[in-house]
């Protein structure tokens, strides 16, 4: 929804941010009381592969996680019902965020349990949560902050690895690897579940631009855009490099047992070693 506002009018999107800040304040209090916090992981991990296979958009999925996290928090469910109510806030955040040709079917959610439960429980689980939500959804997301500002946060000016950027267009589209990988990070991460989307999505963006190696790593015109300073993005920054780094670590350990080819699927963080070195990281993070 707010990424075809964004596409069509262009010109709202400062009045559609000042609206998504005041929404963010009025999200309920995280409690991390839910007898299942431990399986968060799992249940994301699930979730998203479940989107994907159904094609559903960024947005849609990180709007079932927080809908998922907090529906949670003020209940104790057990399974199989977890995977059940991942389905269907799967389904509401659809209704929400798809068109309407692309919200899936219960029949085809239900398809994921092999068929486990009776069509009416998701109708039935509809209305539950739409109840505890008061029958509002709108939950802004670090997701819908970071679609709006990512066609700012490269830019052509930047310098990649102390040098000039050579292909503009090839350089965006790399970076936008960075920003999904942050996105996925922050998502499965259960230190982000109750900070401030804009907050966490400038961080998103700034640990995307420290990956890739963009300098300055937080210019101006960011700043002016999201209305953080890099100073306010640096905590949950050092959070997402440190964990980007232990990855690629990881990444390029496998790499190299590969003989030297890597998948097409990995996430970009193996090829942070071409520009930046690990043990140097967190030395240059915030000069």
């Amino acid at each position: 929804m707010v990424k075809s506002i964004q596409l069509n009018h262009p010109e709202y999107i400062e009045d559609i941010i000042a609206w998504l800040k005041k929404r963010e304040l009025l999200t309920p209090e995280f409690k991390r009381q839910s007898p299942q916090l431990s399986r968060r992981r799992v249940l994301v991990d699930w979730t998203s592969k479940v989107a994907e296979k159904l094609q559903l958009t960024n947005c849609t999925v990180h709007l079932a996680v927080k809908i998922v996290d907090y529906f949670m928090d003020g209940h104790d469910i057990q399974n199989p019902q977890l995977f059940l109510v991942c389905l269907g806030s799967l389904l509401l955040a659809a209704k929400f965020e798809e068109k309407d040709t692309n919200v899936p079917k219960c029949s085809e959610l239900n398809a994921f349990t092999k068929n486990r439960f009776p069509l009416s429980d998701f109708i039935s689980l509809e209305i539950v949560i739409l109840k505890y939500f008061k029958w509002n959804l709108c939950l802004p997301t670090a997701c819908y902050f970071t679609e709006m500002w990512t066609s700012y946060a490269c830019l052509p000016t930047d310098h990649h690895n102390n040098g000039p950027i050579v292909s503009f267009r090839e350089a965006k589209a790399y970076f936008y690897q960075y920003v999904k990988y942050f996105l996925d990070l922050a998502m499965q991460e259960e230190v982000f579940i109750d900070a401030r989307p804009s907050l966490l999505a400038s961080s998103l963006l700034l640990s995307a631009r420290i990956a890739f190696g963009l300098t300055p790593k937080w210019p101006k015109s960011l700043e002016e855009i999201t209305g953080y300073s890099k100073i306010a993005a640096e905590p949950y920054t050092e959070i997402l490099i440190k964990t980007f780094m232990k990855d690629s670590v990881e990444e390029t350990d496998v790499s190299m047992e590969d003989d030297g080819y890597q998948s097409l699927n990995t996430s970009p963080v193996g090829k942070v070693t071409e520009f930046l070195e690990c043990s140097e990281v967190m030395e240059v993070i915030f000069n």
